[in-house]
Protein backbone atom coordinates (compact mmCIF):
# COMPACT_ATOMS: atom_id res chain seq x y z
CA UNK A 1 0.00 0.00 0.00
CA UNK A 2 1.47 3.31 -1.02
CA UNK A 3 0.90 6.33 1.19
CA UNK A 4 1.69 9.62 -0.39
CA UNK A 5 3.15 12.59 1.36
CA UNK A 6 -0.13 14.46 0.81
CA UNK A 7 -2.08 11.77 2.65
CA UNK A 8 0.29 11.94 5.57
CA UNK A 9 -0.13 15.71 5.77
CA UNK A 10 -3.91 15.49 5.48
CA UNK A 11 -4.23 12.80 8.16
CA UNK A 12 -2.05 14.67 10.61
CA UNK A 13 -3.79 17.96 9.92
CA UNK A 14 -7.23 16.38 10.44
CA UNK A 15 -6.08 14.77 13.69
CA UNK A 16 -4.73 18.06 15.04
CA UNK A 17 -7.85 19.99 14.04
CA UNK A 18 -10.02 17.43 15.80
CA UNK A 19 -7.87 17.65 18.93
CA UNK A 20 -8.04 21.45 18.79
CA UNK A 21 -11.85 21.37 18.43
CA UNK A 22 -12.18 19.06 21.45
CA UNK A 23 -9.83 21.26 23.44
CA UNK A 24 -11.74 24.43 22.48
CA UNK A 25 -15.03 22.82 23.56
CA UNK A 26 -13.61 21.82 26.92
CA UNK A 27 -12.06 25.25 27.42
CA UNK A 28 -15.46 26.86 26.72
CA UNK A 29 -17.14 24.55 29.24
CA UNK A 30 -14.56 25.34 31.91
CA UNK A 31 -14.81 29.10 31.34
CA UNK A 32 -18.66 29.10 31.36
CA UNK A 33 -19.12 26.49 34.06
CA UNK A 34 -21.75 24.79 31.89
CA UNK A 35 -21.67 21.27 30.54
CA UNK A 36 -24.17 22.16 27.82
CA UNK A 37 -23.00 25.23 25.94
CA UNK A 38 -25.07 24.49 22.84
CA UNK A 39 -27.99 22.13 22.14
CA UNK A 40 -25.82 19.70 20.17
CA UNK A 41 -23.77 18.98 23.31
CA UNK A 42 -26.77 17.09 24.79
CA UNK A 43 -30.05 17.51 22.85
CA UNK A 44 -32.21 15.71 25.44
CA UNK A 45 -30.60 17.50 28.37
CA UNK A 46 -30.85 20.85 26.60
CA UNK A 47 -34.62 20.44 26.12
CA UNK A 48 -35.11 19.39 29.75
CA UNK A 49 -33.03 22.32 30.99
CA UNK A 50 -34.98 24.74 28.78
CA UNK A 51 -38.32 23.52 30.13
CA UNK A 52 -37.08 23.74 33.71
CA UNK A 53 -35.73 27.24 33.09
CA UNK A 54 -39.12 28.31 31.77
CA UNK A 55 -40.77 27.05 34.97
CA UNK A 56 -38.10 28.80 37.04
CA UNK A 57 -38.71 32.10 35.24
CA UNK A 58 -42.44 31.87 36.01
CA UNK A 59 -41.75 31.06 39.65
CA UNK A 60 -39.31 33.95 39.93
CA UNK A 61 -42.01 36.25 38.53
CA UNK A 62 -44.43 34.98 41.18
CA UNK A 63 -41.84 35.80 43.83
CA UNK A 64 -41.39 39.29 42.36
CA UNK A 65 -45.17 39.80 42.36
CA UNK A 66 -45.33 38.66 45.98
CA UNK A 67 -42.73 41.26 46.93
CA UNK A 68 -44.69 44.01 45.17
CA UNK A 69 -47.95 42.90 46.79
CA UNK A 70 -46.33 42.74 50.22
CA UNK A 71 -44.97 46.27 49.91
CA UNK A 72 -48.34 47.67 48.85
CA UNK A 73 -50.27 45.82 51.54
CA UNK A 74 -47.80 46.83 54.23
CA UNK A 75 -48.34 50.47 53.21
CA UNK A 76 -52.09 49.99 53.49
CA UNK A 77 -51.82 48.12 56.80
CA UNK A 78 -49.72 50.91 58.28
CA UNK A 79 -52.30 53.50 57.18
CA UNK A 80 -55.18 51.46 58.58
CA UNK A 81 -53.42 51.05 61.93
CA UNK A 82 -52.88 54.79 62.18
CA UNK A 83 -56.49 55.45 61.13
CA UNK A 84 -57.79 53.09 63.82
CA UNK A 85 -55.63 54.82 66.45
CA UNK A 86 -56.97 58.21 65.36
CA UNK A 87 -60.60 57.07 65.48
CA UNK A 88 -60.08 55.54 68.90
CA UNK A 89 -58.71 58.87 70.16
CA UNK A 90 -61.62 60.75 68.57
CA UNK A 91 -64.01 58.40 70.34
CA UNK A 92 -62.32 59.03 73.69
CA UNK A 93 -62.60 62.77 73.14
CA UNK A 94 -66.24 62.41 72.07
CA UNK A 95 -67.15 60.54 75.25
CA UNK A 96 -65.38 63.25 77.21
CA UNK A 97 -67.18 65.98 75.27
CA UNK A 98 -70.61 64.43 75.81
CA UNK A 99 -70.20 64.55 79.57
CA UNK A 100 -72.72 67.00 81.02
CA UNK A 101 -70.09 68.48 83.31
CA UNK A 102 -68.41 70.23 80.35
CA UNK A 103 -68.84 73.93 79.70
CA UNK A 104 -69.13 75.26 76.16
CA UNK A 105 -65.48 76.40 76.34
CA UNK A 106 -64.48 72.88 77.36
CA UNK A 107 -66.29 71.44 74.37
CA UNK A 108 -64.74 74.01 72.02
CA UNK A 109 -61.28 72.95 73.19
CA UNK A 110 -62.14 69.30 72.60
CA UNK A 111 -63.49 70.16 69.16
CA UNK A 112 -60.14 71.75 68.21
CA UNK A 113 -58.27 68.50 68.85
CA UNK A 114 -60.96 66.47 67.08
CA UNK A 115 -60.63 68.64 63.99
CA UNK A 116 -56.85 68.21 63.99
CA UNK A 117 -57.27 64.44 64.23
CA UNK A 118 -59.81 64.57 61.41
CA UNK A 119 -57.28 66.31 59.16
CA UNK A 120 -54.73 63.61 59.98
CA UNK A 121 -57.30 60.96 59.10
CA UNK A 122 -58.00 62.67 55.77
CA UNK A 123 -54.26 62.77 55.08
CA UNK A 124 -54.06 59.01 55.64
CA UNK A 125 -56.96 58.46 53.25
CA UNK A 126 -55.01 60.43 50.63
CA UNK A 127 -51.73 58.66 51.37
CA UNK A 128 -49.36 57.24 48.74
CA UNK A 129 -47.29 54.09 48.67
CA UNK A 130 -43.55 53.78 47.90
CA UNK A 131 -44.30 53.95 44.15
CA UNK A 132 -46.16 57.24 44.51
CA UNK A 133 -49.59 55.64 43.91
CA UNK A 134 -52.57 56.67 46.04
CA UNK A 135 -53.24 53.72 48.35
CA UNK A 136 -57.03 54.10 48.56
CA UNK A 137 -57.95 55.25 45.04
CA UNK A 138 -58.81 51.86 43.51
CA UNK A 139 -57.71 51.51 39.89
CA UNK A 140 -57.43 55.32 39.65
CA UNK A 141 -54.19 55.27 41.62
CA UNK A 142 -53.06 58.62 40.23
CA UNK A 143 -56.23 60.38 41.45
CA UNK A 144 -56.42 61.80 44.98
CA UNK A 145 -59.29 59.96 46.70
CA UNK A 146 -60.71 62.89 48.70
CA UNK A 147 -60.23 66.60 47.97
CA UNK A 148 -61.42 67.71 51.41
CA UNK A 149 -63.41 66.87 54.53
CA UNK A 150 -66.68 67.24 52.64
CA UNK A 151 -65.35 66.09 49.28
CA UNK A 152 -66.85 63.02 47.66
CA UNK A 153 -64.76 59.98 46.81
CA UNK A 154 -62.87 60.59 43.55
CA UNK A 155 -61.40 57.11 43.01
CA UNK A 156 -63.16 53.99 41.80
CA UNK A 157 -64.14 50.67 43.34
CA UNK A 158 -61.37 48.65 41.70
CA UNK A 159 -59.02 46.27 43.46
CA UNK A 160 -55.69 45.49 41.82
CA UNK A 161 -54.70 41.82 41.89
CA UNK A 162 -51.31 40.20 41.46
CA UNK A 163 -50.77 36.52 40.72
CA UNK A 164 -48.43 34.90 43.23
CA UNK A 165 -48.82 31.29 42.08
CA UNK A 166 -50.72 29.20 39.56
CA UNK A 167 -54.38 30.05 40.14
CA UNK A 168 -53.57 32.18 43.20
CA UNK A 169 -54.09 35.96 43.12
CA UNK A 170 -54.12 38.50 45.93
CA UNK A 171 -55.74 41.95 46.11
CA UNK A 172 -53.14 44.64 46.76
CA UNK A 173 -55.44 47.51 47.72
CA UNK A 174 -58.88 48.54 48.99
CA UNK A 175 -60.86 51.49 47.62
CA UNK A 176 -61.33 54.38 50.00
CA UNK A 177 -65.11 54.17 49.73
CA UNK A 178 -64.97 50.70 51.28
CA UNK A 179 -62.62 51.82 54.06
CA UNK A 180 -63.67 55.32 55.16
CA UNK A 181 -67.38 55.29 54.36
CA UNK A 182 -70.04 53.40 56.31
CA UNK A 183 -73.85 53.50 56.51
CA UNK A 184 -75.17 56.03 59.03
CA UNK A 185 -77.16 54.63 61.94
CA UNK A 186 -80.70 55.85 62.54
CA UNK A 187 -83.61 54.96 64.78
CA UNK A 188 -86.54 53.80 62.68
CA UNK A 189 -90.15 53.83 63.86
CA UNK A 190 -92.55 51.50 62.04
CA UNK A 191 -96.15 52.66 62.40
CA UNK A 192 -97.61 50.04 60.05
CA UNK A 193 -99.56 48.42 62.91
CA UNK A 194 -101.18 51.66 64.11
CA UNK A 195 -104.74 52.55 63.05
CA UNK A 196 -105.31 55.35 65.56
CA UNK A 197 -103.66 58.75 65.75
CA UNK A 198 -100.34 58.50 67.52
CA UNK A 199 -96.96 60.20 67.32
CA UNK A 200 -93.61 59.08 68.72
CA UNK A 201 -90.94 61.59 69.68
CA UNK A 202 -87.49 60.30 70.63
CA UNK A 203 -86.23 62.66 73.33
CA UNK A 204 -83.11 60.78 74.41
CA UNK A 205 -81.00 58.25 72.53
CA UNK A 206 -78.03 56.12 73.41
CA UNK A 207 -74.61 57.35 72.37
CA UNK A 208 -73.12 53.97 73.19
CA UNK A 209 -75.30 51.21 71.79
CA UNK A 210 -74.68 50.90 68.05
CA UNK A 211 -77.55 48.44 67.61
CA UNK A 212 -80.41 47.06 69.63
CA UNK A 213 -83.07 44.45 69.17
CA UNK A 214 -86.37 45.76 67.77
CA UNK A 215 -88.95 46.77 70.40
CA UNK A 216 -92.69 46.29 69.91
CA UNK A 217 -95.16 48.62 71.64
CA UNK A 218 -98.68 47.20 72.00
CA UNK A 219 -101.70 49.26 73.11
CA UNK A 220 -104.77 47.85 74.91
CA UNK A 221 -107.75 50.06 75.84
CA UNK A 222 -108.38 50.50 79.57
CA UNK A 223 -112.15 50.42 79.86
CA UNK A 224 -112.09 51.60 83.50
CA UNK A 225 -110.12 54.74 82.63
CA UNK A 226 -111.12 56.18 79.25
CA UNK A 227 -108.20 57.87 77.49
CA UNK A 228 -105.72 55.65 79.28
CA UNK A 229 -104.17 52.61 77.66
CA UNK A 230 -102.17 49.69 78.91
CA UNK A 231 -98.82 49.75 77.13
CA UNK A 232 -96.85 46.53 76.65
CA UNK A 233 -93.23 46.77 75.49
CA UNK A 234 -91.53 43.59 74.25
CA UNK A 235 -88.13 42.92 72.69
CA UNK A 236 -87.12 39.96 70.52
CA UNK A 237 -85.56 38.21 73.52
CA UNK A 238 -88.92 38.05 75.25
CA UNK A 239 -88.27 40.79 77.82
CA UNK A 240 -91.62 42.46 78.55
CA UNK A 241 -92.85 45.45 80.53
CA UNK A 242 -96.55 46.42 80.90
CA UNK A 243 -97.60 49.78 82.36
CA UNK A 244 -100.41 52.31 82.17
CA UNK A 245 -99.86 54.79 79.36
CA UNK A 246 -100.89 58.42 79.49
CA UNK A 247 -100.51 60.57 76.39
CA UNK A 248 -97.47 62.83 76.60
CA UNK A 249 -95.61 60.76 79.17
CA UNK A 250 -91.87 60.29 78.67
CA UNK A 251 -90.64 56.73 78.96
CA UNK A 252 -87.04 55.85 79.88
CA UNK A 253 -86.78 52.30 78.58
CA UNK A 254 -83.66 51.40 80.52
CA UNK A 255 -85.38 52.37 83.78
CA UNK A 256 -88.33 50.19 82.85
CA UNK A 257 -86.12 47.20 82.08
CA UNK A 258 -82.35 47.01 82.20
CA UNK A 259 -82.38 44.74 79.12
CA UNK A 260 -83.90 47.49 76.99
CA UNK A 261 -81.65 49.98 75.15
CA UNK A 262 -80.79 53.38 76.62
CA UNK A 263 -83.64 55.12 74.85
CA UNK A 264 -86.15 57.73 76.01
CA UNK A 265 -89.28 58.63 74.06
CA UNK A 266 -92.60 60.42 74.35
CA UNK A 267 -95.86 58.94 73.05
CA UNK A 268 -98.83 61.14 72.22
CA UNK A 269 -102.23 60.80 70.58
CA UNK A 270 -105.04 58.24 70.74
CA UNK A 271 -104.13 54.76 69.56
CA UNK A 272 -106.85 52.22 69.01
CA UNK A 273 -107.19 49.05 71.01
CA UNK A 274 -104.79 46.46 69.57
CA UNK A 275 -102.53 48.97 67.81
CA UNK A 276 -98.79 48.17 67.75
CA UNK A 277 -95.64 49.95 66.57
CA UNK A 278 -92.00 48.89 66.29
CA UNK A 279 -88.84 50.84 67.05
CA UNK A 280 -85.43 49.60 65.88
CA UNK A 281 -81.98 50.82 65.07
CA UNK A 282 -81.27 50.63 61.36
CA UNK A 283 -78.59 51.70 58.90
CA UNK A 284 -79.15 54.28 56.22
CA UNK A 285 -79.22 53.11 52.62
CA UNK A 286 -76.50 55.63 51.83
CA UNK A 287 -73.00 55.87 53.25
CA UNK A 288 -71.17 58.85 54.66
CA UNK A 289 -67.41 59.49 54.85
CA UNK A 290 -66.23 59.35 58.44
CA UNK A 291 -64.55 62.75 57.99
CA UNK A 292 -67.98 64.34 57.61
CA UNK A 293 -69.37 62.50 60.63
CA UNK A 294 -66.48 63.77 62.76
CA UNK A 295 -66.75 67.31 61.41
CA UNK A 296 -70.49 67.45 62.18
CA UNK A 297 -69.80 66.37 65.72
CA UNK A 298 -67.04 68.97 66.13
CA UNK A 299 -69.56 71.60 64.98
CA UNK A 300 -72.01 70.36 67.60
CA UNK A 301 -69.37 70.54 70.34
CA UNK A 302 -68.42 74.10 69.40
CA UNK A 303 -72.08 75.13 69.44
CA UNK A 304 -72.72 73.21 72.67
CA UNK A 305 -75.47 71.33 70.81
CA UNK A 306 -74.84 67.66 71.46
CA UNK A 307 -78.36 66.61 72.44
CA UNK A 308 -80.16 63.88 70.50
CA UNK A 309 -82.52 66.38 68.89
CA UNK A 310 -79.83 68.77 67.72
CA UNK A 311 -78.16 68.71 64.30
CA UNK A 312 -78.05 65.44 62.30
CA UNK A 313 -75.94 62.52 63.47
CA UNK A 314 -75.06 64.04 66.84
CA UNK A 315 -77.34 61.85 68.92
CA UNK A 316 -75.89 58.78 67.22
CA UNK A 317 -72.34 60.02 66.75
CA UNK A 318 -70.69 57.37 68.89
CA UNK A 319 -72.70 54.67 67.16
CA UNK A 320 -71.62 55.90 63.74
CA UNK A 321 -68.01 56.36 64.86
CA UNK A 322 -67.94 52.83 66.27
CA UNK A 323 -69.23 51.50 62.97
CA UNK A 324 -66.47 53.36 61.10
CA UNK A 325 -63.83 52.09 63.53
CA UNK A 326 -65.11 48.52 63.27
CA UNK A 327 -64.99 48.74 59.50
CA UNK A 328 -61.37 49.89 59.47
CA UNK A 329 -60.40 47.19 61.97
CA UNK A 330 -62.10 44.60 59.73
CA UNK A 331 -60.24 45.91 56.67
CA UNK A 332 -56.96 45.75 58.57
CA UNK A 333 -57.69 42.15 59.50
CA UNK A 334 -58.36 41.36 55.83
CA UNK A 335 -55.07 42.96 54.82
CA UNK A 336 -53.31 40.93 57.49
CA UNK A 337 -54.88 37.78 56.09
CA UNK A 338 -53.60 38.63 52.62
CA UNK A 339 -50.11 39.26 53.98
CA UNK A 340 -50.16 35.88 55.71
CA UNK A 341 -51.28 34.19 52.50
CA UNK A 342 -48.45 35.87 50.58
CA UNK A 343 -45.92 34.81 53.20
CA UNK A 344 -47.06 31.21 53.03
CA UNK A 345 -47.11 31.13 49.23
CA UNK A 346 -43.69 32.78 49.09
CA UNK A 347 -42.28 29.97 51.21
CA UNK A 348 -43.74 27.45 48.75
CA UNK A 349 -42.39 29.39 45.76
CA UNK A 350 -38.93 29.59 47.34
CA UNK A 351 -38.90 25.82 47.75
CA UNK A 352 -40.03 25.30 44.16
CA UNK A 353 -37.39 27.76 42.91
CA UNK A 354 -34.65 25.96 44.83
CA UNK A 355 -35.75 22.59 43.47
CA UNK A 356 -35.83 23.87 39.88
CA UNK A 357 -32.40 25.47 40.20
CA UNK A 358 -31.00 22.22 41.60
CA UNK A 359 -32.48 20.23 38.71
CA UNK A 360 -31.12 22.66 36.12
CA UNK A 361 -27.72 22.54 37.78
CA UNK A 362 -27.65 18.75 37.68
CA UNK A 363 -28.42 18.77 33.97
CA UNK A 364 -26.35 21.66 32.65
CA UNK A 365 -23.64 22.52 35.16
CA UNK A 366 -20.10 21.30 34.65
CA UNK A 367 -18.26 18.71 36.74
CA UNK A 368 -15.05 20.69 37.13
CA UNK A 369 -12.93 17.76 38.32
CA UNK A 370 -13.88 15.69 35.27
CA UNK A 371 -13.51 18.66 32.91
CA UNK A 372 -10.04 19.64 34.17
CA UNK A 373 -8.87 16.04 33.83
CA UNK A 374 -10.28 15.92 30.31
CA UNK A 375 -8.70 19.28 29.49
CA UNK A 376 -5.26 18.05 30.60
CA UNK A 377 -5.67 14.87 28.56
CA UNK A 378 -6.70 16.83 25.46
CA UNK A 379 -3.78 19.26 25.80
CA UNK A 380 -1.40 16.30 26.05
CA UNK A 381 -2.99 14.63 23.04
CA UNK A 382 -2.74 17.81 20.97
CA UNK A 383 0.89 18.33 21.93
CA UNK A 384 1.70 14.71 21.02
CA UNK A 385 -0.02 15.09 17.64
CA UNK A 386 1.89 18.29 16.93
CA UNK A 387 5.23 16.77 17.90
CA UNK A 388 4.56 13.61 15.84
CA UNK A 389 3.63 15.68 12.80
CA UNK A 390 6.79 17.75 13.18
CA UNK A 391 8.88 14.61 13.03
CA UNK A 392 6.95 13.01 10.18
CA UNK A 393 7.04 16.06 7.95
CA UNK A 394 10.86 15.95 7.95
CA UNK A 395 10.89 12.45 6.48
CA UNK A 396 11.81 12.93 2.77
CA UNK A 397 14.06 11.08 0.28
CA UNK A 398 15.59 14.39 -0.65
CA UNK A 399 17.15 14.48 2.83
CA UNK A 400 19.26 11.41 1.90
CA UNK A 401 20.42 12.48 -1.55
Amino acid sequence: MRISTTQIFDQNLSAMLEQQANLAKTQNQVSSGKRITRPSDDPVGAVRALNLQRELNITEQYLANATIATNKLQSEESSLKSAADILQRVRELAVQGLNDSNTQDDRKAIAVEIRQLNQQLLSLANGRDSNGDFVFAGFANSTQPYDGIFGSYQGDEGQRNLQISTGVTVATNDPGSAVFETPVADTRIDLAGVTGAITVDIVGDSNVDSTFAPLTFGFAEDLLNPGTFDLTITDTDGNTVTLPYQAGDTLDLTELNGEFPNLSLRLDGAPNDGDALTIERSLSATTQPVFQTISHFADALENDAVGPNDSPNNGLFLSNLSAALDNIVDKRAQVGGRLNAIEQQTAVNDAVSFSLKSSISEISDLDYAEAITRLTKEVTSLQAAQQTFAQVQNLSLFNFI
